[in-house]
């Protein structure tokens, strides 16, 4: 990914077929909503590390946020945004495959916006999308 585009919407996620769902699913419902994919904690925070350094109109308004992923995961991720004074008011949504009460609880423990299970078939994705379109982009 070019580090020199802004997003609304940056998804952290290790699987690229995930990533194409989200972004397949904001054009369907929402079609002026900039999605980038980065595949793992580190790419998330060497972004975000650049674009807060060009102030906040260059960060995303929206993290989603899996939980498993290599070199840096998730949870070390969202410890690390909710650190960080120019990174913390970001709404963090984690979007993973995980759906145990212990990873529920770190999430929202640790600051994340919301915790939600990703989905089987493309019209839940799309569902969710518009939902959380609504609930942070507007």
């Amino acid at each position: 990914m070019k580090q020199e585009v802004n997003f609304a919407i940056l998804m952290a996620d290790d699987d690229e077929d995930d990533c194409n769902f989200a972004k397949e699913a904001f054009l369907e419902c929402c079609q002026q909503t900039s999605v980038g994919c980065v595949l793992d904690g580190m790419e998330l925070m060497d972004y975000l590390t650049e674009h807060s350094r060009a102030g906040s109109d260059e960060l995303p308004r929206l993290i989603l946020l899996d939980l498993n992923m290599p070199r840096k995961d998730g949870r070390q991720a969202l410890i690390e945004i909710k650190a960080e004074p120019t990174l913390r008011e970001i709404p963090v949504v984690i979007f993973t495959t995980s759906s145990e009460e212990k990873d529920i609880a770190f999430a929202m423990k640790s600051g994340a916006a919301s915790f939600i299970t990703k989905p089987v078939g493309f019209d839940e994705w799309v569902d969710i999308m518009r939902s959380l379109s609504l609930k942070w982009l507007r």
